[in-house]
């Protein structure tokens, strides 16, 4: 199997604007990610942006059933409250190193649509404190708080001693840091590792009181088919 290929392919059948290709050749170990969640952001001017998603549905076939999808996640109960509990979550993660009336919502549950899924998006912002480092928010708010629901500490903890081995990569991050301590990191979900010519894919999906079990195990999977298609077709 071809890493690069591999990678390019994905980015044609399912451009993400969180796209990476790590490749650690010496270790026979390749990373094809093609996420469409920013876990943060900082410019030049200290602004902390972070763009989480709850809330995702496949595309439509037709024109007709596409928007009736969209509007199908607009509206729905359950995604709403999932999203707003992750935006409470991260605007406390970034009280922790904004000036506090700072943070703000400009986008919430907005409706994004890519290739293969529309995806119910919010933007949390805020002005980070001159007395805290890059370093410092990225420490205040990994994991994704898309990733671990709240209360945060507790259910990493649950998951911690339920999961019996590391997720490696999975919903950590890939990004870059500037010298001018600007950064951009993703969420790295709907992602190929490939090591020793063998490929893995994780997805993972959460229940709520709203939830309805079935729906949710169909969602798991629309997380991992267009990178299962790539890795068949190449």
């Amino acid at each position: 199997m071809n890493p690069l290929k591999l990678y390019l392919h994905l980015r044609e059948s399912n451009p993400a604007p969180y796209a990476a290709w790590l490749n650690f050749s010496k270790e026979n170990l390749h990373v094809c990610c093609s996420s469409l969640k920013r876990f943060l952001q900082s410019n030049r001017n200290g602004i902390l942006e972070a763009k989480p998603i709850k809330g995702t549905v496949a595309r439509g076939v037709t024109k007709e059933e596409d928007e009736r999808r969209k509007l199908q996640l607009e509206y729905s109960e359950k995604d709403q409250a999932e999203n707003l509990m992750i935006v409470d979550l991260l605007r406390n993660d970034l009280g922790r190193v904004c000036e506090p009336s700072s943070i703000h919502v400009p986008h919430l549950m907005d409706v994004e649509s890519y290739a293969i899924v529309h995806a119910m998006v919010s933007t949390i912002g805020g002005k980070k404190r001159s007395d805290v480092s890059a370093i410092d928010c990225v420490r205040a708010a990994f994991p994704g708080g898309s990733m671990t629901t709240m209360p945060k500490l507790r259910s990493m903890e649950l998951l911690d001693s339920l999961e019996s081995c590391s997720r490696g990569i999975y919903l950590g991050s890939i990004g870059f840091f500037s010298i001018n301590q600007t950064f951009d990191l993703n969420i790295v979900i709907r992602t190929v590792v490939i090591h020793e010519n063998e490929a893995s894919i994780e997805a993972s999906e959460a229940c709520v009181a709203l939830s309805n079990p079935e729906n949710e195990y169909e969602e798991m999977n629309l997380k991992t088919c267009a990178s299962v298609k790539a890795v068949v077709d190449i």
